[in-house]
């Protein structure tokens, strides 16, 4: 009789050899036995579920990950497929979990207490589970932890004013912070925006269109890698980055308009509006570098369907300057911040 695993664990792979063991190693679950030896929870890891896909890696990431299934067969399963991007490899994972419950893992960060919040979980029949996380930020070797949760140990029902407790916002749903149940994102699958940097915006807002409770585990489970070499974060590319944000606020624009109003409480229709238009003039200033006539389209876009409750610096030299004005001088403002940081 096939039993329906707890958690389904996805991770991404693609270039990661330095980092891939200590991802899929921290979703290993240890217990003491009864001589005080550290030996494999078999009965976690049997309601466990890691899904890697493989992205179409160049290097060895693939098949360092493949000795997880070879050796955790009840646990790990690997997808391989042709490159298509972050955003697409958790497309494909999200479509493939069978747990009740779902987390998604970048296979350069990595979990901890895993089979304590399991442990936690199997009493939990909330859609949105939300655990504190660290990040580790590797120029300074630094830890720095983050207390990202409401209702610890209770389910409540999601509202408005319990979202605006949030800590950091309604970033405090994203992936590092909350564990889902697989049935509300499964239902707006594919999910993610593809081939683009980013594309996890998408989850400050999709898990509400579904999710109607929440709870709060108070206990670090992520830890999320910052400063790394290549990562995108880290990288000065500000033409490539803009064009991954209209893509990303063109997929949240695609999902909104496919909710059917009449089925989310008007306060959540509520969050869900404003989550989008904080992140429409998040990503406003970006546009500047795309080219100019289409910096001029969706800057305009921006600026007739979403209204900055607290415009920024930019957006205001964008409403006094004539555009072609505004675009050289933010574009100037840029290159001369450039020159700066070049010199020191």
């Amino acid at each position: 009789m096939y039993m329906q695993k707890l958690l389904t664990i996805i991770v991404p792979v693609y270039k990661v050899e330095p980092y891939i063991n200590k991802c899929l190693d921290s979703c290993l679950i240890y217990k003491t036995n009864e001589d005080e030896q550290k030996v494999l929870d078999d009965e976690l890891m049997n309601q466990l579920e890691v899904i890697i896909v493989n992205d179409g890696t160049p290097d060895n990431s693939a098949e360092m990950s493949r000795e997880y299934v070879k050796r955790y067969p009840q646990t790990f399963r690997q997808i391989d497929k042709e490159n298509g991007g972050h955003g697409s490899a958790w497309n494909v994972g999200l479509k493939e979990a069978t747990g009740k419950y779902l987390r998604f893992l970048d296979s350069d960060d990595w979990l901890t207490s895993l089979g304590e919040f399991m442990n936690k979980l199997a009493q939990s029949d909330a859609d949105i589970v939300l655990t504190n996380y660290r990040r580790f930020h590797v120029p300074i070797n630094k830890y720095v932890e983050y207390k990202c949760i409401v209702a610890v140990d209770k389910t409540v029902k999601i509202t408005r004013p319990l979202l605006q407790t949030l800590p950091h916002g309604y970033i405090d749903l994203n992936f590092w912070t909350a564990t889902y149940k697989t049935s509300i994102l499964q239902s707006l699958w594919p999910l993610m925006a593809e081939r683009v940097m980013y594309d996890d915006s998408i989850l400050s807002f999709a898990p509400l269109i579904k999710g109607r409770t929440i709870t709060g585990v108070d206990m670090v489970l992520y830890n999320y890698l910052l400063g790394r070499e290549g990562q995108s974060m880290t990288v000065n590319i500000q033409r490539k980055k803009a064009a991954s944000y209209l893509v990303c606020l063109k997929r949240e624009e695609e999902l909104l308009s496919s909710i059917v109003p009449s089925e989310i409480p008007a306060d959540i229709l509520e969050c869900i509006h404003e989550v989008i238009a904080e992140y429409a003039h998040f990503v406003f200033s970006s546009f500047v570098y795309l080219p100019y006539k289409e910096a001029k389209k969706y800057m305009r876009h921006v600026d007739k369907h979403y209204h900055p409750k607290k415009p920024s610096k930019v957006y205001l030299r964008y409403k006094h300057f004539p555009f072609a004005a505004f675009y050289l001088l933010e574009r100037g403002r840029y290159s001369l911040a450039q020159l700066k940081s070049n010199k020191k």
